[in-house]
């Protein structure tokens, strides 16, 4: 695990076997696109000297809101590609979305019950 912490924000990159992610937390959207070309740059080091690449049909970042405060970023590259944005994605089995609200999991739970039930009956 990779933290880099300032003033300005934190970063935390994660690996887990095949999955990598990265937490970013910036005051604004400035400092939140800096970051990012930063972590950018240095997960490009990091996958080429370990003959490792994104794919990009599984890569894509979700932007956490919060309602009080609303930061945009436009896009976000990767060696030349643009990372798709996402409102949600499936992360070890646990459903996060942009609002980081629990009605995903209760839904895919709630059917995965259903269908247990169903199984037994």
């Amino acid at each position: 695990m990779i933290t880099k912490s300032s003033k300005c924000g934190a970063v935390i990159v994660q690996k887990f076997a095949d999955y990598t992610s990265t937490l970013i937390k910036s005051p604004n959207s400035n400092q939140l696109q800096s970051d990012l070309n930063i972590v950018f740059a240095q997960l490009s080091k990091w996958f080429e000297c370990n003959l490792l690449f994104l794919n990009f049909d599984k890569t894509h970042f979700i932007q956490f809101n919060n309602a009080s405060k609303c930061t945009s970023v436009t896009e976000i590259r990767y060696a030349d590609e643009q990372i798709s944005i996402a409102n949600e994605t499936k992360f070890l089995r646990l459903y996060i979305n942009n609002n980081l609200s629990c009605k995903t999991n209760i839904e895919s739970i709630r059917n995965k019950l259903s269908s247990a039930c169903y199984e037994v009956s």
